[in-house]
């Protein structure tokens, strides 16, 4: 068994390239290393007036808005979809579906990520 309180895991800014230079930061709760072989938790802060850049990769993932509002584009199949999005929505992001996140707002936008550990595809 493993338990950490958010208030004690580090806010770091997202390793990714295409990342760099955003204001987005990443808090890993869980990961591979604590153990977790199926499933990995962080949280992300997007900071007012940021976006994540359009990300696609072959795991899917759950996220859970906690605290914010913004917008969230998706593309899958050439079918693109953009959605408003704010505290106490739950989306799931499919495989392979190409996703942005928006924060239009002066407030951070933050939310619950879990997401396939990469072990498993």
């Amino acid at each position: 068994m493993y338990k950490v309180n958010v208030r004690d895991v580090e806010k770091v800014p997202v390793a990714k390239e295409a990342y760099r230079g955003r204001r987005i930061w990443a808090q890993y709760l869980i990961t591979d290393e604590q153990g977790a072989k199926k499933f990995h938790m962080r949280i992300f802060t997007i900071e007012p007036h940021e976006s994540t850049p359009p990300d696609q990769h072959i795991h899917e993932h759950e996220v859970f808005i906690l605290k914010g509002r913004g917008r969230l584009l998706t593309i899958k199949d050439g079918d693109r979809k953009e959605v408003e999005i704010r505290e106490g929505d739950a989306i799931f992001i499919e495989s392979n579906e190409i996703h942005q996140f928006f924060n239009d707002h002066d407030e951070p936008l933050i939310f619950l990520c879990i997401k396939g550990a990469p072990e498993i595809y």
